[in-house]
């Protein structure tokens, strides 16, 4: 009674879906899980659907199971599909299946069911729809039954051809089918054959051949070849084409044997298609009756186009629609008219490939009746050759040509434009020297004023010649008879020649200059020296011409990276704050005769070669020349030359290691350049910013004992100068420290002033290394004569007696610390390696040596690694004993190492008798 409720109660609880799942025609209903799949409610569409009424239907069937009374196959196939669904992480089930209907007969469904979570009697719940699929499979049937009867009718076809047929599947290279020709050919029958490896069967091999499966097979178009089967020995003419066949990849393959009609034609297609690609082009027969359709084509026709057949087809429907839009109507009015003339005709067209470029093509064409035609179609053939890369040769020279007539006229022009607006620069001169003469002749009597006359007369022809010099190497540079003549050359003598010539007009225009050296670590080099000071004379002189007065002007060399090892790229940079150029005439600037159109210049002589000229020495030397330029802005011209280096092995300097020096100059660049060659040199270069500084750091290197070697000092320094830091530093440290004044090219106006000052030597900018190099050597030369002359020091009483183990590999340094440290009273002993001297002390009774002077650099085992092996053994005196570094390393880097292996102090080579005895001193006493 309790069940009947429930289910009268979920019964109407259903009504209320009832009507809006009707209002959208789906057949639904709710079941419950148990073994009869009872129905607790479903719509009326559910009911009708059946062909029972709803209360017919409720009456006679309870449950699903009772509906599939007689039809047990379908109602497990439903009942199984919940169960499986049941299982399932969505929970859904869906079932193809037969639906029994009143009236006897079966509607194909799907049932699609959620299992909704809910609990009914202790059964889950499911909401299932129903679908009508009868249309659907009776298709399907339809179908099926169709393309099994075209599958017999195509193994039927290809069954009663002529040729071999074979179909293989591409992975597993399984024979799927064969037709009876290839059964006939191989001797034996196809059930012998189906399920075999193909190359087993045709070729008698153990592997696949190379022709079963490689890129050449696709299923856009046919592979052909020819293959001698030794199985078989016969040669076959062979096609292959990938197919989908039953679902599987596979290979198709057709072939005739050469005995065949088909191999023969195969052969004769052969031969004509090797006479056709003989034709540089393409050919085609269209049909005369439309002058658009190809009917046939042959040798690079596809080629040209840039089409595969299949695309040919398809894109362009076999029409000749590639012609060029603008060309089309005329090739058919062409093809028209000779369809009427018969003649032969040949034209040019353009045409459009697939990938939408643009070509030449000269065609030849022939009309064929259609009572000469073999298939009775008029046609008309023709051959068409790709004269593209020929037009456009054609189109290159005669724009070359253009060119240089425009060119040429443009030259003519400037040469006429030149020789124009020279007249005034070369009468000058002229009217000079004729004036001159003339009034010279009439005051014989007077030697002054002949005098006087003469040499007006050789500076207006200084000037004269130095214009036709210009003319004339221009002239020479154009016709190629100008060599570069190869020699040694110095950079630093090519700027001190160069600033030798140009200070004295830079002089008389008050302009400041600064020639700037960075990174030059090669000053020798072969090349055209007179050429590259050429070049380097030509931009400052005109840098000094269009700079006015008190302007500035610099020159900065730098040395670039090079790939190459006998190859230096430099840099020559030429900067004024002058008139600077306007961007129309940057344009033309290099070009001959070429001067710009402005007042202010108008009268500043030149011929407009010198730029010209540069250039092309530029270029002789395989360099490149830039030019940056605004109006009121100044130039900047960079010159950037690859040149090969003097390849000279370099002197070592070993007197200078180690040797700190201090740069003092306001330009951070000159500072940084300074240390950076300094450090080249194996000294240690430091730098400060101001005269203030200077004297604050050589004042302290003083107090701590360990003055610098040299002072470099820039004369000119705001705030505190040149001169009075000299002073500043003779009155706190005195005279022993050497002062190097960096100075202009002429420091004669301040010589005198600068040696009563303290200053012990000039060096002219630019810092090449060299210069420095030289100045520093005579202070070392005048240091060793000084040391060689001095007394012994006074023996240090304190000392005396006291081993020392002394560490050195060079065997005449090792001798000269020894005769020094006996002079002293020292007991020494030495070793020639960090190896020996460990031996040395470990076989030593405790506390037998009472230091050890260490080398660093040493063969066997260095300094750093037998300080820390003495440091290691286990007695007391390896701890406590002091250990010195006594090297040519003296970075600061080197002093940090030294004590983190364990050394006590730092000694720098070459040895200093004071500094070496007031160390031992200090660790000894």
């Amino acid at each position: 009674m309790k069940q009947q409720e429930d289910r009268s109660t979920e019964l109407n609880a259903g009504m209320g879906y009832n009507a809006l799942i009707d209002s959208v025609g789906i057949n639904v209903c709710k079941l419950l899980l148990d073994d009869e799949l009872t129905i607790l409610w479903g719509n009326d569409n559910f009911y009708i659907s059946s062909g029972f009424t709803k209360a017919e239907y409720q009456t006679l069937f309870p449950s699903i199971k009772a509906y599939y009374a007689g039809h047990g196959e379908e109602f497990h196939k439903i009942k199984n599909a919940f169960a499986a669904a049941s299982k399932k992480a969505g929970r859904r089930a869906k079932v193809d299946c037969r639906r029994p209907l009143k009236n006897a007969g079966c509607a194909w469904i799907n049932i699609d069911a959620v299992i909704t979570g809910e609990v009914v009697d202790g059964s889950e719940v499911a909401l299932a729809v129903y679908s009508d699929i009868s249309d659907l499979t009776r298709l399907k049937a339809e179908r099926d039954q169709l393309l099994e009867e075209k599958t017999r009718y195509f193994e039927w076809m290809m069954d009663e051809y002529i040729g071999n047929i074979y179909i293989s599947d591409l992975e597993t290279y399984e024979l799927l089918f064969l037709n009876k020709t290839a059964a006939a050919t191989l001797h034996t029958t196809k059930a012998e054959l189906i399920g075999r490896k193909c190359y087993e069967v045709i070729q008698g091999r153990t592997s696949p051949c190379p022709f079963c499966n490689n890129a050449l097979l696709t299923e856009e178009d046919v592979y052909a070849w020819e293959f001698d089967n030794p199985n078989l020995k016969k040669t076959f003419m062979i096609r292959n084409r990938v197919i989908n066949w039953q679902g599987r990849r596979s290979r198709i393959e057709l072939s005739h044997d050469m005995l065949s009609a088909e191999y023969k034609l195969a052969k004769k297609d052969q031969e004509r298609e090797a006479i056709l690609k003989t034709i540089p082009g393409g050919l085609a027969r269209v049909d005369a009756r439309d002058c658009e359709t190809v009917l046939w084509y042959g040798g690079k026709f596809l080629e040209m186009l840039g089409y595969t057949e299949e695309q040919f087809i398809h894109e362009l429907h076999s029409k000749c629609s590639y012609v060029h839009p603008d060309d089309r109507e005329r090739a058919t009015s062409l093809m028209r008219s000779i369809s009427k003339t018969g003649e032969y005709t040949v034209a040019e067209f353009k045409f459009v490939t697939r990938s939408g470029e643009v070509r030449n093509l000269t065609v030849t064409f022939c009309y064929v009746s259609g009572e000469d035609s073999w298939d009775g179609i008029p046609s008309i053939y023709s051959v068409g050759i790709d004269i593209t890369e020929e037009r456009r040769e054609q189109e290159r020279q005669r724009r070359a040509l253009e060119d240089a007539y425009q060119s040429l006229h443009v030259a003519n022009l400037a040469k006429s434009n030149f020789l124009s607006s020279m007249s005034h620069d070369i009468r000058t001169p002229m009217n000079a020297i004729i004036g001159m003469t003339a009034i010279a002749r009439a005051n014989l009597h007077e030697p002054e004023k002949v005098n006087g006359c003469l040499g007006k007369i050789n500076v207006s022809s200084m000037h004269l010649l130095r214009l036709i010099n210009e003319v004339l190497d221009m002239s020479k540079i154009e016709s190629g008879k100008v060599d570069l003549v190869l020699e040694d050359v110095s950079l630093p003598d090519v700027v001190d020649n160069i600033v030798s010539i140009c200070r004295p007009m830079m002089v008389e225009k008050q302009q400041e200059f600064k020639v700037n050296i960075f990174n030059v670590r090669n000053e020798h080099v072969i090349t055209d020296g007179d050429r590259l000071q050429q070049v380097f004379m030509n931009l400052l002189s005109n840098a000094i011409k269009y700079t006015p007065e008190g302007g500035k002007i610099s020159l900065t060399i730098n040395e670039l990276k090079s790939e190459l090892p006998t190859k230096g790229n430099y840099e020559f940079i030429f900067t004024d704050n002058g008139i600077g150029m306007p961007d129309e005439y940057m344009q033309h600037i290099f070009e001959p005769f070429a001067r710009a159109k402005d007042e202010s210049i108008s009268k500043i002589q030149g011929t407009g070669l010198g730029l010209a000229i540069t250039q092309n020495i530029v270029q002789m030397m395989n360099g490149t020349i830039e030019v940056q330029s605004r109006p009121g802005a100044g130039s900047i011209f960079t010159v950037s030359v690859p040149l090969e280096l003097q390849l000279k092995e370099e002197q070592e300097h070993e007197e200078l290691n180690g040797l700190p020096v201090l740069v003092v100059d306001d330009e951070l660049a000159v500072c940084e350049s300074a240390a950076m060659l300094l450090q080249e040199l194996g000294m240690r270069g430091s730098w400060v910013l101001s005269g203030a500084e200077a004297v604050e750091r050589v004042v302290e290197a003083h107090e701590r004992h360990d003055d610098f070697y040299a002072v470099i000092l820039d004369w000119k320094m705001p705030d505190m100068d040149g001169l009075e830091t000299v002073r500043v530093i003779r009155r706190r440290v005195g005279a022993k420290v050497p002062i190097i004044i960096i100075s202009a090219y002429d420091y004669s106006n301040i010589e005198k002033e600068f040696i009563d000052a303290g200053a012990d030597a000039f060096i002219s900018k630019p810092l090449f290394k060299s210069k420095m190099l030289h100045v520093l050597q005579l202070f070392c030369d005048t240091c060793k004569d000084t040391c060689d002359g001095e007394a012994v020091p006074e023996l240090h009483k304190e000392l005396a007696g006291k081993r020392v183990l002394l560490v050195e590999d060079n065997e005449l340094n090792r001798e000269i610390a020894v005769e020094l440290l006996e002079m002293q009273g020292l007991q020494v002993e030495s070793a020639e390696n960090g190896k020996s001297a460990v031996e040395l002390f470990v076989r030593s009774a405790p506390g037998y040596y009472d230091v050890v002077l260490m080398d660093i650099q040493m063969p066997v085992m260095d300094g750093y690694e037998a300080t820390a092996a003495i440091r290691a053994l286990p007695r007391q005196d390896a701890v406590r004993i002091p250990i010195l570094a006594l090297t040519a390393n003296a970075f600061v880097t080197d002093v940090g190492k030294a004590k983190n292996a364990g050394m006590n102090d730092h000694i720098t080579k070459p040895i200093n008798l004071e500094v070496l005895f007031a160390t031992l001193y200090k660790w000894l006493v």
